[in-house]
């Protein structure tokens, strides 16, 4: 019997930015980038969140690899840019709004509409947590692996909070705001 590998490989990322204005194929500073390849975007507009304010995507496209098969992991990371120094420790919280429906405004959490638009953050308690970043004293605050998480359905919608004091930038020249959910493919190879 031959003996395998059990390895893991990565999936195409999902790329939450705002994608029309303000976010070009990449961040303006490439080492501010968690891209990996070519990913599938999601219009998100992070550069409007005002402190202690919520946002959300607009619902994505399947998150299915083959036919209605989906990553069983996501990796969430994240790149935000502030209007000015949060103080550290403050937070950015990452929810999902799991959705059975491909539908925007058909089967959504805790009063999601599926469009890219302001949230209210108190509808927060019905959504799946993701993650929480915690801050450090610079105006672009970054980590690639915020969180291992899995997620239920074929498609949903991320929420963003803004917990800090203070507002997102609106640069539409050099805009570096993005969250990538990155999926984690099992991939069994013959050993060498």
């Amino acid at each position: 019997m031959a003996t395998q590998k059990l390895l893991q490989v990565y999936g195409t990322q999902l790329l939450f930015a705002d994608h029309a204005t303000d976010f070009g194929a990449a961040p303006a500073t490439a080492a501010n980038s968690l891209i990996i390849g070519s990913p599938t975007d999601v219009r998100m507009n992070l550069s409007v969140v005002a402190a202690a304010a919520g946002w959300q995507s607009a619902k994505t496209a399947t998150l299915a690899h083959t036919g209605t098969a989906m990553p069983v992991e996501w990796i969430l990371g994240a790149c935000i840019e502030s209007t000015a120094t949060p103080a550290a420790g403050a937070t950015f919280e990452f929810w999902w709004n799991p959705s059975p429906s491909a539908t925007a405004g058909t089967g959504n959490a805790g009063g999601a509409s599926g469009a890219d638009a302001s949230y209210a953050v108190a509808g927060k308690t019905q959504l799946m947590h993701l993650g929480t970043m915690v801050t450090v004293a610079n105006v672009i605050n970054i980590n690639p692996c915020i969180a291992r998480v899995r997620l239920p359905y074929l498609y949903g919608s991320l929420i963003f909070i803004n917990s800090t004091a203070v507002a997102m930038v609106a640069d539409a020249n050099a805009d570096e705001i993005h969250i990538t959910l990155t999926p984690v493919l099992l991939d069994i190879q013959a050993a060498a």
